[in-house]
């Protein structure tokens, strides 16, 4: 039997529904109004009161195999060269951008002491797979090749993201492992493979605690556009990926997420593979935690147990 919601959890619930932020089921409503709606709750969640300093933000354009790329760089501090996060966001590749997660990130950069570089990449229906991935590599390669001249130390890079943007960090994590200079990996209730028939699927995605079968089933449908792309494909489901010598890797999902057996998957495969690893289940939560950061103390101690990972293997 699932846990209750943590009772601080369901005064967020409470408190966006009567900000008129509250999110409707995206495969009931389209994307349009989806993104609407998505947009009412990034703006509640991201107001300015108590809003993080940091030393310096800058958004950098870079060359993309689809277009210039934007990177927006978080310093918390004057150090540069500075380690450096690359995160991801998630919004199942049709939602989410560096505005919506810009209060993450500074949280993010404060937490680790190092550079966090914040990854907008193009979304569905305009653009479908496998576009977010080659643009993760191009940024991630970018980082590797010119970031020291952005303040970025290419020596020590991290990778990390939530729900569909753990996909795209895994991936570049484990395509980017034989560099050397991949430290660590936080990967915060992500989306390993195409399975939306797990026991947790069955047991918990039916909408009472956020995510729904349907909806991910409408998001795989809308991000392949009917696409005959291999479900082991690991651009697609990096679980599949080979990731022996994979840098240790923090693992973080609710026991309410349906997408806990996807991480459950991972960390059987990183234990296969003798990757060094942290698994952290959140009793009481659901899936988008780490949005609510600025609402949930829990999320901002996830936030917080997240970036001392990265910060003890960037440094170390």
């Amino acid at each position: 039997m699932p846990s209750s919601v943590d009772p601080g959890l369901q005064s967020v619930f409470d408190e966006l529904k009567a900000a008129g932020a509250a999110l409707p089921d995206p495969a009931d409503v389209g994307v349009a109004e989806g993104r609407a709606a998505r947009e009412r709750y990034y703006a509640y969640l991201n107001q300015p009161d108590g809003e993080i300093g940091m030393h310096a933000v800058e958004d950098v354009t870079l060359p993309g195999p689809h277009g210039p790329i934007t990177l927006r760089l978080y310093f918390p501090t004057d150090e540069r060269p500075a380690p450096v996060t690359m995160f991801i966001h998630g919004g199942g590749w049709w939602t989410g951008n560096i505005a919506a997660y810009d209060q993450i990130c500074r949280r993010l950069a404060m937490e680790t002491g190092c550079a966090v570089a914040s990854l907008e990449y193009r979304l569905w229906p305009e653009y479908r797979f496998p576009v977010p991935v080659d643009e993760t590599m191009a940024a991630a390669r970018w980082i590797l090749g010119d970031g020291a001249a952005h303040g970025l130390d290419p020596a020590r890079i991290a990778f990390a993201g939530d729900s569909a943007g753990a996909t795209l960090a895994l991936y570049a994590g484990a395509e980017l492992k034989h560099t050397g200079a991949v430290r660590a990996l936080a990967l915060v209730y992500g989306v390993y493979w195409v399975d939306v028939d797990t026991p947790s699927w069955r047991a918990i995605g039916n909408g009472a605690y956020g995510l729904t079968v349907k909806q991910m089933q409408w998001i795989w449908d809308g991000y392949l556009d009917g696409q005959d792309v291999d479900p082991k494909d690991p651009r697609l489901a990096p679980l599949y990926a080979d990731l022996s010598g994979l840098a240790p890797t923090w693992v973080m999902v609710g026991d309410l997420d349906p997408l806990i057996d996807d991480n459950r998957a991972l960390v059987e495969r990183l234990e296969a593979a003798g990757v060094a690893h942290t698994f952290k289940i959140e009793q009481g939560v659901t899936h988008f935690v780490w949005m609510w950061q600025r609402l949930y103390a829990r999320s901002r101690a996830s936030i917080t147990e997240g970036g001392a990972f990265l910060k003890q293997h960037l440094r170390g």
